[in-house]
């Protein structure tokens, strides 16, 4: 039988329906195939790293030009992705074909451009054979630097997929949403409650998980940058896990205009609604709610640790521009859910946007406390059976008027306790009808199961509250370093979902590798002083 990754470069016509299609691609599949040798550890490249510059620059005393570039190299030394060659083993051939590169050093190498913002593979190529530098720190000779095209055919192989694209290239244009009614607010959901029947749907049926394209990146992003930065201490506690989750807008280099294949403009149309190709058929239109402008691109979804000092990324996840930030964490959450079995989550900070009660359901089935900023447009107060009121944000108010004051989690009977204001010396509260004579006064309980949005887990505008809400800016801060420090945008035209994963991914991978240097403060130059000394004496 033979599979789709051998039609890698063939059109539909090129595949096999008789048989000299058969003979044809039987050839083709012998030029394409390639051997896969043992990748050498961590260690064994550390000796190739510190034998090639020692023989290419300090001997010839170049010491200036690796202290310059020790940034590059403190990053290359500790960062171990042996776990490469096992997770993408299973793309190459283990019995015939030409000997491969090695997995580990090509990754390595398109790891080393992201980390340089160099702009395309091209003009990486073209660093590496005029800067024998950034080849070592690959792991290649500075004789054998590999090509333009073997560089594609690696990417190729980590994405599950025979396009770079997710859909077809030929389609309708795809109309604007609608903009957000107030300065700040989001583009409403298209349809009305999906989010409820998405998380009715998931929980009734737990969703099967198929293999998409970038689940190869997704793995080494975990087992290689992840996992590690866990066993660091850079994520918080495992078993007590807080994430914040958002989603943010990424524009395409693509032109949104398309190419026309009908032949309409030559009867005078030149509006017409066939369809088009698209260099980027999985863009679309979106608004862009912080701008206040709509864009061309795709949104990324994402969630970083919030107890993370480095506000560092666990999970990543593309979707449609117009897709609402509240869809798109169902999808993210069940994915983040699957992928992480061995992390125990149990906080999820959101922003308004995400305030619908479907995902108080959805945590609350996990296990998982809600802290979700209320959104204005559903706030309101909110009353039940007796003599109390609520404000807005679920606090309960005494029939005199005042804000109960909280007093603490009861865990026998999962439900939390208010009392009187008039017992918090530091309120100056006075009341002339006083609740209850008592010396304690008036006490008051409120369960998460009678309103998962308002009665919380952890009760709204109490400092416990605001001190974890606080850090749902993380993501937002990380959104910020890939734009800004990574310059994931402005980088080059990117216009296929194949690339434009394998830059946030790498990207991301970056931040973490920052963290570790910073975290533990590494700093190579030391080492590179002692090499330089070594080579003196031996020279002496």
């Amino acid at each position: 039988m033979i599979s789709n990754r051998t039609y890698v470069g063939l059109t539909n016509l090129d595949r096999p329906h008789n048989r000299d299609g058969g003979i044809f691609c039987l050839l083709t599949i012998l030029v394409v195939v390639i051997l896969l040798k043992a990748s050498r550890s961590h260690q064994e490249f550390k000796e190739f790293l510190t034998e090639q510059i020692k023989l290419h620059y300090i001997e010839k005393g170049y010491v200036g030009t690796v202290l310059l570039y020790h940034r590059e190299l403190t990053r290359v030394w500790y960062t171990d992705l042996t776990e490469v060659s096992n997770i993408i083993r299973f793309r190459y051939s283990f019995r015939c074909g030409a000997p491969a590169r090695d997995p580990v050093d090509m990754f390595r190498s398109l790891f080393l451009m992201e980390m340089t913002h160099c702009n395309s593979v091209d003009d990486w190529v073209k660093e590496l054979k005029a800067f024998p530098f950034w080849a070592i720190l690959s792991g290649f000779s500075p004789e054998s630097v590999p090509g333009v095209g073997t560089f594609y055919d690696f990417m190729k192989r980590l994405w599950l997929a025979d396009s770079p694209h997710l859909s077809k290239k030929a389609r309708k244009r795809r109309r604007k949403p609608k903009k957000g009614k107030k300065k700040g607010e989001k583009s409403p959901i298209r349809k009305p409650g999906i989010v409820k029947r998405l998380v009715d749907r998931f929980l009734t049926r737990s969703p099967r998980f198929t293999t998409r394209p970038h689940d190869l990146l997704q793995r080494i992003f975990k087992e290689c940058f992840v996992v590690p930065s866990a066993k660091l201490g850079l994520l918080g506690d495992i078993e007590h896990l807080r994430v914040a989750g958002d989603g943010t807008s990424v524009r395409t280099g693509a032109s949104r205009y398309g190419k026309m294949t009908c032949a309409c403009r030559k009867q005078g149309v030149f509006n017409c609604l066939c369809p088009r190709r698209y260099s980027d058929p999985d863009a679309s239109w979106g608004w862009d709610s912080y701008r206040e402008e709509y864009y061309y691109g795709r949104g990324l979804y994402a969630f970083s640790a919030a107890d993370s000092p480095y506000d560092l990324p666990v999970h990543l996840l593309f979707h449609k521009a117009e897709r609402h930030d509240s869809v798109a964490f169902v999808l993210s959450f069940f994915d983040l859910m699957h992928l992480y079995p061995e992390f125990k989550f149990e906080e999820c900070l959101l922003d308004s946007a995400h305030d619908a009660y479907a995902i108080y359901e959805l945590l609350h089935h996990y296990d998982i406390s809600a802290v979700i900023d209320l959104n204005k447009r559903n706030a309101g107060n909110i009353s039940c059976d007796g003599e109390f009121t609520f404000t807005k944000n679920g606090l309960p108010v005494c029939p005199s008027g005042h804000i109960m004051a909280y007093h603490g989690y009861c865990k026998d009977r999962q439900r939390h306790k208010w009392r009187c204001p008039m017992t918090r010396k530091k309120w100056n509260v006075k009341c002339d009808n006083p609740c209850s004579d008592s010396k304690y006064g008036r006490v008051f309980y409120t369960r998460e199961q009678d309103n998962l949005r308002y009665f919380t887990r952890i009760p709204r505008n109490t400092p416990q509250w605001n001190i974890r809400y606080k850090r749902r800016t993380t993501v937002e801060r990380y959104f910020k370093r890939l734009k800004e420090d990574y310059l994931l945008e402005r980088r080059g035209k990117i216009r296929s979902s194949m690339t434009w994963y394998f830059r946030v991914f790498a990207a991301s991978m970056c931040l973490h590798t920052d963290a570790w240097v910073s975290h533990q403060n590494l700093d190579i130059r030391p080492m590179i002083l002692q090499w330089a000394g070594e080579i003196k004496l031996q020279v002496a």
